[in-house]
Order: structure tokens, then C-alpha cells, then sequence
């Protein structure tokens, strides 16, 4: 039979209703403009080495209408364009029908349904596009390096930057396209599309100066230049260390001319590039300005260059939420929810004291006290205190005893007679749980004769108790007494009120 639910449990579901919709709060707006900011840095850095690698093709080009000899070399500097146009295509398609599905570009240049996670993982992890790029990009890369003899190849591996890096060991993501886009939004996935792009253009670049240099010919230098920062994430909480990678786009890794500072402080440089490490505190953006200058080793002549960078500092926080009460219930499986922002799943751990707690999937847990009283969950992980959830534990609330669907009244002595025995309902409790009855008295005492008693075992009327049962005539009184039931968890046997029934 179907009970309505109580006003108090209504709003026990309404209260977890509005719960998952706040741990389910989008990425702020100032992490999407991050992305968006580091996703056009790439774009124009990708166009930039564009042009310096034609210019370089060009000039192999002449160098092998030339020279006969350098023909071989020309054929292969036209391999690695074709390589790398086909591969920044196949990209930026991707790229353009992800934006399509995310509804256009706004007026910013954005993404309209830039914090839509849905599209991405449909597209790069359900339907296996992540999976297509992944194999694509260790193919091109293969391509490429199989343009160079063995110790070539040796030599210059190291510098193409277009890879797939492996994914963390304890990660619980099955593979790299899941790891890197299950749940992503828009606005962050297509910056890492764009670094694709970029280090195909990059690859590009180390193969044809490498063509070009064995023709006798300087690379000339670029005719623009911007400087970007690549880091793994612009969102960061306490604790953790913000890491970029700062470099001047268009440039050859061999160079030595380059000077990098950040808020006034230089840099190492190191192969072109500088490593800036900063650890950050309380929460909020953090912004730094860079300044890159070049000297023409020609002239002497210094071009400096210089840019902002920001990101975001968040706080670790963590959730931890019964799914279907607000306390823990003492005999039944009581799940929980743990949600932990800032630390990967396979990074929380969970103990718990006063119940036993194991995990489920995910972020679901299984609590199963044995007592009443005060349950705590701890949650800690990586970078994270720990943190106590305190729960009260209860007995499995008093079940409702009924003959049939009555709990005591008029019944007609028919319906009497076909009894099978005493029922206790748990009225209002979510859980699969099941009182049993242990034993009871049931007396019946007719209107003009001495009673009848008897003790019956169990919820079900049997021997003398079943003969009483059946006994019933009109104008008798029936009495269902000292009820004992016993629930899930229970040590001991609980005394239920009575039931009275007149026989009509």
C-alpha cells in the first residue's frame, strides 16, 4: 500500500534537493575568462610559428631549386607541412564542432554554453573522439620522427613536443581520454585543443630548422613575436604550488638571447624557456606581469616584450551528506556521500568511528552503525586536513502493529476468522528494513463467557492462539497484548501497544 509521505519528509527530500544543486555549482566565471585568455594566447602563438615556418620552408625551397643535392630535404620539409597542416585541421574541426554544439560564440568570442560539461564528455569520452585524438596525435608523431635516420631521431625526440602524457597511476579514470575530459567544460577544453595545435606548429618548427640548418643557411629571425605561459591548471587551492612554463613563441629552443622576468624577479633560462614556480595562500586571483627580452645577435638590438598573467586560488572543501536521512540508523545500510572540491576521488580517504563505513563507487559510501549514539566521518586526502562529520545514531524508530490493515476498531467476524496473524509496519522510514514480531497474547472474551487466552510465537497465529482467532462471533472483544518486536540492530525486544478489536 502506498503511504503519503509526511510534511517532515517532504521537506527532508527538498532539503537534499537543494543540496546537490550547490555541490554542483558551475566553475566561476573568472576560471572560464582564464581559460579563454590562455586559449587565444595559444591561438596567436600557433599563427605566429605558422608564418616563421613558411618562411623557413621558403627558403629550403630555394635552397634545394638550387641544389640538387638538397632536394631530398625539401620533399621531406613538405612531408612535415603536409603532417602538421592536416593534423592542426583535424584539430580545429574538432575544435569548431564542439563551439556548434556549445550553441556559437558569444560577443567576447567565448563559447555560449562555455560551462556545458555534458558536450565534451558525449563527444571526447562516449563517443570516443578523445580516444581518436589520442591515437592521432602518437601517430603524427610516429610521421614525423620516421622523416629522420635512427641517430637523428635520437637527437631530436626530445624536442617534439607533440606527445599524450601518461595519466597518474592511482587515478580511478580508465584511460586518457576520461581522464583528461569526463567532465570538463568547453571553455577548458578547447585550450587544451589549442596546445595541440600549438605543439604540432612547434614540432613543426624543430624539423624544418633542422632541414634548413644541414642546407648551410642561418634560420632567419622571426618577424613577430608574442610570449605565453603554459600551465597545467589556472585554478589552484591552498597549499598547492602554481607551476607555468614561460616562453617566447617563434623561437628555436637552442637560443640563448632570452631574458625572463616575472614581477622583477629573472628567471633561469634553459632551452629557450624559463621555469616559474610560486606558492600560493589564501584564496582569490593572483596576477603577475612577465617580461621577455630578446637581443639580436647580429645588431645587439634588445626587443622586449611584456605580458599579464593571472589565476585562481580556491580552498579544499569537502561535503559529506547522508542520502537519506540527517542521522544514521542502527541495523540497516545507511549510504553516504562524499564530496571533496580540489582533491581527486582517488586521493579522499574516509574512516569513520561509532559505525563501520566502506565504499561503494565513487563518492558513495555504505555506513553501518551497530549502536545508537555519535558517529564521526573523517575525510582528509592530498593537501587536505582532515575533517570530522558528526552524525547521531538511532535506534530504527517503533514499527506500527496491524491485523490486516487495522490497528484496532470494529472488524466483522468473517474478516476475524481469516486473520493470518499481526503485521509491524514501518511507517515513513526510507530504508529496506523489516521489524519481525516475536511473540504476543491475544484473549478473546464473548459476551456472555469466560475469556480465552493464549501466547502465539512469531507474527503468524498458530495452535491455540489461530483456534481463538477463528472463534470470533459478533459481540465478542478481541485483545492483542504484550506484543514483543524486535528490528535490524536490535539486542533486545521492544513492547508495542495493544490492539483492540469489537466483533460486529
Amino acid at each position: 500500500m502506498s503511504i503519503p509521505k509526511q510534511p517532515r519528509q517532504l521537506m527532508i527530500n527538498l532539503m537534499y534537493i537543494v543540496l546537490t544543486a550547490i555541490l554542483a555549482l558551475n566553475v566561476s566565471a573568472e576560471i572560464l575568462n582564464a581559460f579563454h585568455s590562455i586559449d587565444e594566447s595559444m591561438e596567436d602563438s600557433s599563427e605566429i610559428v605558422s608564418r616563421s615556418n613558411m618562411q623557413i620552408f621558403n627558403a629550403i625551397k630555394t635552397q634545394a631549386d638550387s641544389y640538387s643535392q638538397f632536394k631530398h630535404l625539401h620533399e621531406k620539409a613538405t612531408s612535415v607541412m603536409e603532417l602538421s597542416g592536416t593534423f592542426y585541421d583535424y584539430v580545429e574541426d574538432l575544435k569548431q564542432t564542439i563551439i556548434e554544439e556549445a550553441g556559437g560564440l558569444d560577443e567576447t568570442g567565448q563559447a555560449v554554453r562555455k560551462t556545458d560539461k555534458d558536450i565534451t564528455t558525449r563527444m571526447l569520452v562516449n563517443e570516443g573522439k578523445g580516444n581518436e585524438l589520442q591515437q592521432k596525435v602518437q601517430e603524427v608523431r610516429v610521421q614525423l620522427l620516421d622523416l629522420l635516420d635512427e641517430e637523428e631521431r635520437n637527437v631530436l625526440q626530445a624536442a617534439i613536443p607533440l606527445n599524450i602524457r601518461e595519466i597518474p597511476q592511482k587515478t580511478d579514470k580508465k584511460d586518457w581520454a576520461q581522464f583528461t575530459f569526463q567532465q570538463m567544460p568547453v571553455a577548458a577544453v578547447l585550450p587544451i585543443l589549442s596546445k595541440f595545435q600549438q605543439d604540432v606548429r612547434i614540432s613543426e618548427t624543430v624539423l624544418l630548422n633542422y632541414f634548413l640548418g644541414k642546407t648551410g643557411i642561418e634560420v632567419n629571425k622571426p618577424d613577430a613575436y608574442i610570449p605565453i605561459i603554459s600551465m597545467d591548471k589556472s585554478y589552484l587551492t591552498r597549499g598547492e604550488t602554481f607551476q607555468g612554463e614561460i616562453s617566447l613563441a617563434a623561437y628555436s629552443s637552442t637560443a640563448d638571447n632570452i631574458a625572463i622576468w616575472v614581477d622583477g624577479e629573472q628567471l633561469e633560462v634553459e632551452n629557450g624557456k624559463a621555469l616559474f614556480t610560486k606558492s600560493v595562500g589564501g584564496s582569490g586571483t593572483r596576477k603577475h606581469n612577465m617580461k621577455i627580452e630578446l637581443t639580436n645577435p647580429v645588431t645587439g638590438e634588445v626587443e622586449s616584450f611584456e605580458r599579464e598573467f593571472s589565476y585562481e586560488v580556491g580552498s579544499k572543501s569537502v561535503t559529506v551528506a547522508a542520502d537519506k536521512m540527517n542521522v544514521l540508523y542502527v541495523g540497516v545500510e545507511n549510504p553516504i556521500s562524499v564530496s571533496a572540491a580540489g582533491v581527486s576521488s582517488s586521493s579522499v580517504r574516509v574512516r569513520a568511528s561509532g559505525t563501520q563505513i566502506s565504499k561503494v563507487s565513487g563518492n558513495q559510501y555504505i555506513a553501518k552503525p551497530s549502536r545508537p549514539g555519535i558517529a564521526e566521518i573523517t575525510v582528509s586526502g592530498e593537501g587536505l586536513s582532515p575533517q570530522v562529520f558528526e552524525y547521531r545514531v538511532k535506534k530504527i524508530p517503533n514499527p506500527v502493529i496491524q491485523l490486516g490493515r487495522s490497528r484496532g476498531g470494529s472488524m466483522s467476524a468473517s474478516e476475524m476468522r481469516v486473520q493470518e496473524g499481526l503485521i509491524p509496519v514501518l511507517e515513513g522510514f526510507d530504508f529496506n528494513a523489516r521489524c519481525n514480531i516475536i511473540s504476543f497474547e491475544v484473549a478473546r472474551v464473548p459476551k456472555n463467557d469466560d475469556p480465552r487466552i493464549a501466547d502465539n510465537q512469531g507474527g503468524k497465529f498458530t495452535g491455540r492462539a489461530l483456534n481463538i482467532v477463528k472463534a470470533a462471533k459478533r459481540n465478542d472483544v478481541y485483545y492483542f497484548d504484550d506484543i514483543r518486536v524486535k528490528c535490524p540492530g536490535d539486542d533486545n525486544t521492544r513492547k508495542m501497544n495493544g490492539l483492540i478489536f469489537k466483533i460486529k
